[in-house]
């Protein structure tokens, strides 16, 4: 492939690897300068570029080699250049070079090929015009450190099933850094397990150009821990399958290390020329056998078992190994199939599980990979950053992108989409439209092995090998991933791994594609040594890269189908849980034919209704969820508008949604908390939720943002109640108790938490910067004049720690909620997360103004005030000139929970599933408000228990965690009250990420005032009015 100004042109196929060829002569030339001077490289170089010329002009631009795979493995940086240092290119004879001399040039070879990923990894298209050079970027520049996990003790002898289940999904004991567990004292040799994509090849290209290439004192590499022990240690890198194929003989009866040091001598030779090999060779073995090294033996999965060559190699590293002195280390790679089968273990050597990347891994790599790319693309450090910055974005706004970000090969797949295009694909189903194009790709390039003399040989491309085009390939997986995933849907146990797919399954579905003298091991060659859209998963048996392709490929082939929208349908109606990944995948790939075959597809799981919540049942519950997780996908809401049919289909979204949300028994919380989500992004309709305008129209002036918080009011009537909890309850802590009876005038309380959207006007309309809404000590936290008090925690290495998580909030993170940004905490519906108790106060000030400027203009506000009262939402008047909004007090907030009778819980005195988003719903995080109606309070108030803690404005008190300063029985007038001091302030109500235990009417919490977190929120109070 060329580039002239940004057009693209196709070379063949043999052009192309005599191209790739001279530029890896000319790339590795450098690599000799040191040694032989300038006078023989810049001979060779001048005879290279004309050869070079010769095959194609490019006009001036940038030739790019993007149909020749000089990569070969699973992940980035597996660059494959080859120096080739013959004597037609140098004209010097090696005898006269010191074998140090030959030593340095070898690992400068080792190095070059280990050091670059090639930038074929990001399209050509969007490198930029007139570089002379394809664009590449430093291995060490993007490499984040993995982590692995050992097998669980006493259990390393288990079954093959054991390997080729939990071992090869990570699980085991703790993560541990894979550097650091090859360089544990008491272990030296290591086998590697890891499935295609998960970073083996990447560690050993890394830990080779680490060494290789090592160049500080006594030979320290500054890309390795200064003090581990694999700094200087002379590193030895063989491919396994190469090595077999030049260096097994076939009829070999059992294995030796003289076929490893044969493998050893051919790969100097390939690289150095036979007499430079002749020369180097028996000095490096020397030394490797006196002072020991670090052998890395990369592939063991992809050598051939046939006659026994497995087993022979096994045999042949063990003898090797047992030949290396005591400092050396090995390490083999595998994938965990192949080391699954006890008779090909390898006695005496610790089995490590390489874990997917952490949320940690993931942010590095992004980080990495765009100081990387960014000189590459032609972007300075700030435009590099800020497209690190929306790939991070783009990942927390898509929760099903974190497990496919957990797999190196995966993420990198992702980076490079996002890389190209400068955000991944909108719609899902073109995210992983293009990411299987990006891994058929794969299987289409050539790509360089040795042959069985250490010769170079290039083996085609996947289409190319079988004679047929790209389309019916895809034809062929796409049958064969609906044929899993409706298998794998009918078995007993659903994991999510994708399905195992047999040798013959493969075989049948590519059969129609194949001529009839075609070997078929051919094909299965391919999907045992690349990673692709298929890899192996054993002998035998393969599988998709991830179950999210699966199922997108699942999705294809019922949208190829003559009634698309029938045959998704059928299949969600009957298994909603197994097809709805399915059905969301297949709208969106029927999106890309036109807006409208989606549209037809969606509505036809939304039929007219529900009049009332009771019309529904769960099957027509889920459909109206997944009609409306639909809607969004194809960013629907937005393209609605000005389109009446369009807009109907929404709002009867809409009203399905809202109609869940009172159905008490409908559905799972986790699928009520989904259904939550939908509703907020598609603009939850309901009163107490969200904002009204209290001012026509314009009247406030064109940017101006003036909106009032829909507040739904519950009226907690004047007279006593049970507060605190009595003697004899054993769960109760000390300090709630004696229970005793508290008098308290009528109050009103808002119906649910505060939510995002309510916040937003006080953000947007400057609360954050009127220093009238906050008390003293507010306002110095607002402008980071205070420092948190911390004397109440008498735990010295507690307190650092909490010291330094509150820094992580500095004065230019005040002007807004921690959490404010955040795709998912900061939905609209969900109740505001991450402010601490003196941003709850001054939010109260701020609607107690807000309220009285509009008082003359309720009446023209949609419902007026709304209060819910006895069962039902009424409106009326109120007199809000002697209305003031302030956070309940801690008996308020316990009265309007309870009510009069000291309930334990809001809805009685037993724990009941289902009706509070607390650790036991198993949700996870924050919830739309109000969607648990069976967890109402006497009063009808909801999310009293669970979803977030809630600030009252009551004093704990400052002497202590656990002994308060303001005891029961509860006192109004012993200064509990007052607003100022840093005193701990109580919060109330247990949360998404607490138990039953704290949950209970009674139980109390205090946190310093200055503490947020995304579990912790309030809600308003307002007293006295009378409606």
């Amino acid at each position: 492939m060329s580039q002239h100004t940004g057009s693209h042109v196709s070379l063949p196929p043999a052009i192309q690897e005599q191209i790739a060829e001279l530029r890896r002569k000319l790339t590795n030339l450098e690599s000799l300068r040191d040694v032989l001077g300038d006078e023989a490289p810049e001979r060779a170089r001048a005879e290279l570029e004309s050869r070079l010329q010769a095959l194609v002009q490019t006009g001036g631009g940038a030739f790019l080699a993007g149909n020749v795979e000089v990569r070969r493995g699973d992940f980035v940086g597996r660059d494959k250049w080859r120096v080739w240092v013959d004597q037609l290119y140098l004209g010097h004879s090696p005898d006269r070079v010191p074998p140090t001399a030959l030593l340095q040039a070898y690992y400068r070879s080792l190095a070059a090929e280990c050091s670059r990923l090639p930038l074929g990894v990001v399209d050509p298209r969007f490198l930029p015009t007139g570089t002379e050079e394809p664009g590449a970027v430093a291995l060490s520049g993007v490499y984040v450190d993995l982590e692995v996990q050992a097998p669980p003790r006493g259990e390393e002898d288990e079954s093959r099933a054991f390997l080729m289940g939990r071992l090869g999904r990570g699980a085991g004991g703790e993560r541990t850094p894979l550097l650091q567990a090859i360089a544990h004292p008491e272990a030296r040799r290591f086998v590697l397990l890891g499935d295609a994509g998960s970073g083996k090849t990447t560690f050993v290209y890394y830990l080779t150009y680490a060494l290789a290439a090592a160049d500080g004192p006594d030979g320290a590499s500054p890309w390795l821990p200064p003090d581990s022990p694999l700094q200087g240690m002379l590193p030895l890198r063989l491919v396994l399958r190469e090595a077999a194929a030049c260096c097994l003989p076939a009829d070999a009866a059992e294995g030796r290390a003289g076929m490893l040091w044969q493998a050893v001598e051919r790969d100097l030779a390939a690289r150095l020329g036979e007499k430079a090999a002749e020369a180097l060779f028996p000095h490096l073995q020397r030394r490797l056998l006196s002072e020991g090294g670090l052998v890395l033996l990369d592939g063991l999965d992809e050598v051939p078992q046939a006659r026994r060559r497995r087993q022979v190699l096994l045999e042949a590293v063990a003898d090797l190994t047992a030949g290396l002195p005591a400092p050396s280390r090995v390490v083999v790679t595998a994938r965990p199939y192949a080391y699954a089968d006890p008779h090909w273990r390898l006695s005496g050597f610790e089995t490590l599980i390489l874990a997917p990347f952490d949320d940690d891994q993931v942010e590095r790599f992004i980080a990495r990979w765009y100081r990387a790319v960014g000189p590459v693309m032609g972007w300075d450090e700030r435009t590099a950053q800020a497209r690190g910055d929306r790939l991070r974005e783009a990942l927390a706004e898509r929760p099903y992108l974190a497990d496919l970000a957990g797999r190196p090969l995966l993420l990198t797949l992702m980076a490079t989409l996002h890389t190209s295009w400068g955000e991944l694909p909108e719609d899902r189903a073109d995210l992983y439209e293009e990411t299987v194009k990006l891994l058929l790709s794969r299987w289409q390039r050539a790509r360089e092995v040795r042959g069985p003399e250490g010769e170079t040989v290039t083996e085609p491309g996947i289409a190319r090998a079988l004679s047929v085009g790209e389309e019916r390939i895809r034809v062929a997986l796409h049958q064969l991933a609906f044929q899993a995933h409706q298998r794998q849907g009918q078995g007993a146990e659903r994991e999510k791994a994708p399905a195992d797919i047999s040798q013959g399954e493969v075989l049948a579905a590519f059969a129609p594609l194949l001529p009839a003298d075609f070997n078929p091991q051919v094909l299965l060659d391919y999907l045992e040594t690349r990673a692709g859209l298929l890899v192996g998963r054993a002998p035998g048996v393969y599988a998709f890269p991830h179950r999210s392709f699966q199922e997108y490929l699942a999705a294809c082939y019922l949208a190829d189908r003559p009634d698309t929208a029938r045959e998704l349908r059928k299949r969600v109606w009957e298994d909603a849980d197994w097809w709805r990944e399915v059905y969301l995948l297949g709208v969106g790939r029927a999106r890309q034919g036109g807006l409208g075959n989606a549209v037809h597809i969606v509505n036809t799981l939304l039929p007219q209704g529900p009049q009332e919540e009771a019309e529904g049942d769960e099957t027509r519950w889920r459909m109206a969820l997944l009609a409306g997780q639909a809607l969004l996908d194809l960013h629907f809401p937005e393209k609605a508008a000005g389109e009446p049919l369009f807009e109907t289909i929404v709002e009867r979204a809409r009203r399905w949604l809202v109609a869940l949300t009172k159905a008490a028994e409908a559905l799972s919380p986790r699928e009520r908390a989904a259904a939550g989500d939908v509703l907020g992004r598609l603009d939850d309709p309901r009163p107490g939720v969200g904002t009204i305008s209290p001012s026509p129209a314009g009247e406030e002036g064109p940017g101006v943002r003036r909106e009032l918080p829909d507040i739904v009011w519950v009226e907690a009537p004047a007279g006593p109640f049970l507060m605190g909890s009595p003697d004899d309850d054993r769960e109760a802590d000390d300090h709630e108790k004696p229970q005793h009876r508290v008098d308290l005038p009528v109050f009103f309380i808002s119906r649910y938490p505060i939510t995002n959207a309510q916040y937003r006007p006080f953000v947007e309309g400057g609360g954050y910067e009127e220093a009238r809404y906050w008390t003293p000590e507010g306002w110095a936290w607002r402008t980071g004049r205070r420092e948190p008090d911390l004397s109440p925690l008498d735990d010295e290495d507690w307190k650092r720690r909490y010291a330094e998580w509150l820094a992580g909030r500095p004065v230019e993170k005040r002007g807004r909620p921690f959490w404010w940004e955040h795709p998912r905490w900061g939905l609209p519906n969900r109740p505001v997360v991450g402010v601490c108790w003196y941003e709850a106060l001054a939010y109260c000030r701020w609607l107690g103004e807000r309220m009285q400027e509009a008082r003359g203009r309720m009446q023209e506000a949609r419902g007026r005030m709304q209060v819910w009262r006895d069962g039902q939402l009424v409106t009326g008047h109120l007199p809000l000139e002697t209305f003031r909004v302030r956070l309940p007090t801690e008996a308020e907030w316990e009265k309007a929970a309870r009510g009069t009778g000291g309930r334990r819980w809001p809805w009685g005195d037993e724990w009941a599933g289902g009706r509070a988003n607390t650790e036991e719903a198993g949700i996870g995080e924050t919830c739309a408000v109000g969607l648990f109606p069976a967890g109402a309070s006497p009063y009808g108030a909801l999310d009293l228990a669970g979803n977030v803690w809630e600030w009252t404005a009551t004093r704990w008190g400052r002497r202590s965690l656990y002994r308060p300063d303001y005891g029961y029985p509860y006192d109004p007038d012993d200064s509990r009250e007052d607003l100022s001091g840093p005193d701990l302030r109580l919060v109330r109500g247990g949360s998404w990420l607490s138990n039953q235990e704290s949950a209970r009417c009674a139980f109390r919490l205090r946190f310093i005032p200055d503490h947020f977190y995304n579990s912790v929120g309030f809600r308003v109070c307002g007293v006295p009015g009378v409606f």
